[in-house]
């Protein structure tokens, strides 16, 4: 009973981390944590294979999303503003967007260390080196923690767009 607590309790840990390069460190782990890792880290690396096919659907949503908003949304009306001659109001729109644009380059390239992360800590034989899995483990989580950041920047920015697009629309009235 107790070995199957560890292994939930580790996994739990895992998912719960993940939720929220690879270069990592390997742990300085105690001979207790150890050997958990050990007992666990199998188990362990099928939910990670789990979280790992799904966050890839949601980034490619989520990128599209991200690049259809650029793309479509905001570079049109900033072109269209600039040359109409709401300046004030063009001004605040194009700072903006590559503020946005410098978020989302941010996303990307969190979201590719992170997947590396993960990617690295499925690769390893978790059994023979407990240490260096749990380094990438922890690897992954900090990244996932950056792109969680990103995420909200990139929502802020949408917001603030949102209220620049309605300062131009009272210019334009």
């Amino acid at each position: 009973m107790s070995k199957k607590l560890s292994v939930v309790v580790f996994a739990l840990v895992a998912v719960i981390g993940f939720s929220s390069t690879s270069f990592a460190q390997p742990a300085d782990l105690t001979s207790e944590k150890r050997a958990v890792v050990v007992q666990t880290c199998v188990s362990a690396q099928t939910v990670m294979q789990k979280i790992q096919h799904n966050d890839a659907a949601t980034r490619v949503n989520r990128g599209q999303s991200y690049e259809t908003i650029v793309s479509r949304l905001m570079t049109p009306l900033n072109t269209r503003s600039t040359s109409n001659g709401y300046n004030s109001s063009a001004t605040l729109l194009t700072d903006t967007t590559k503020r946005y644009q410098q978020a989302l380059e941010s996303f990307k390239d969190h979201y590719k260390s992170y997947d590396n992360a993960v990617s690295s800590a499925l690769k390893t034989k978790c059994k023979d080196k407990p240490e260096l899995f749990y380094g990438y483990v922890e690897d992954a989580r900090r990244e996932r923690e950056n792109v969680a950041v990103d995420v909200t920047l990139l929502g802020n920015l949408v917001s603030e767009y949102r209220a620049n697009v309605l300062k131009l629309r009272s210019e334009v009235q």
